[in-house]
């Protein structure tokens, strides 16, 4: 199966990645995609790509929490312009806005992602889709994403953590859905209820981890590719299928959506 959001730059899990990725292809997690959230750590995801061909992919983008980083827009446009045509990353962001917090400040952030929003325009990144962080931000997400005229098909609502008619308001655009172990919390039962709505075919389980551990390891830190295991195991309970056909379904959707070999 595929984690298709994870962060094997980020500490606890890079300092011991060849250790992870061979504990996650052990698990049966045989592809991985380390998600970048600077034009820096989507440099160090794409080495990782040259380190695991065919294991692990990458992204290129700016994380809505580091917006504020962000000086010349022009620059990060451009390196992430140069990321995004190097073989192995197969999408932009991850991008989008976050409200959760007071910092970085909403405009900012709008920006930030709206900039985003444009590389995703541009002809010769037709081809690549987006990853998108909301968080408290659905009326705006959706909102820039409509005025930037890029399909709603082209993007995916990662970890998804909002109520069920947010989930269909995400889905009437065409977007696929990602869910992480969040949705196996006993005290996210908006989450569960959620992700029954996502067709089949609409859907994408990710770890994002070092984060979020799934139940029944929520206590283990860091969390690992090698736990999407536990997230596909639980939507596959609450459809009522075999684990395995639910995880061939979601590869056939990460395949197709990022274009995996």
């Amino acid at each position: 199966m595929i984690d298709t959001h994870c962060h094997l730059t980020y500490a606890g899990l890079a300092e011991r990645v060849d250790a992870v990725v061979a504990d996650a292809r052990a698990a049966g997690v045989d592809r991985m995609i380390s998600v970048g959230t600077t034009p820096e750590d989507a440099v160090a995801a794409h080495a990782l790509t040259e380190r695991f061909p065919g294991v692990v992919y990458a992204t290129a983008g700016v994380h809505p929490h580091y917006a504020g980083k962000v000086g010349d827009l022009f620059a990060v446009q451009a390196a992430l312009a140069g990321l995004a045509a190097r073989p192995g990353v197969v999408a932009l962001g991850e991008m989008g806005l976050d409200y959760y917090y007071d910092e970085p400040a909403k405009d900012v952030q709008r920006r930030v992602f709206e900039a985003q929003l444009e590389l995703m325009a541009r002809p010769e990144f037709a081809h690549l889709p987006g990853v998108i962080h909301n968080r408290e931000a659905t009326d705006d997400t959706l909102a820039a994403i409509a005025a930037s005229g890029v399909a709603g098909q082209r993007f995916v609502f990662h970890c998804f953590t909002g109520q069920p008619d947010e989930v269909e308001r995400i889905l009437a655009i065409g977007a696929m859905v990602g869910f992480t172990g969040i949705v196996t919390f006993n005290s996210a039962k908006n989450v569960a209820d959620a992700s029954d709505r996502v067709p089949l075919d609409r859907l994408l389980i990710e770890t994002d981890s070092p984060y979020l551990t799934p139940a029944p390891h929520r206590k283990v830190r860091p969390n690992e590719p090698k736990y999407v295991t536990h997230v596909a195991a639980f939507l596959a309970e609450r459809r009522g299928m075999a684990v395995d056909e639910l995880t061939a379904a979601t590869d056939r959707n990460a395949e197709g959506f990022f274009g995996l070999d």
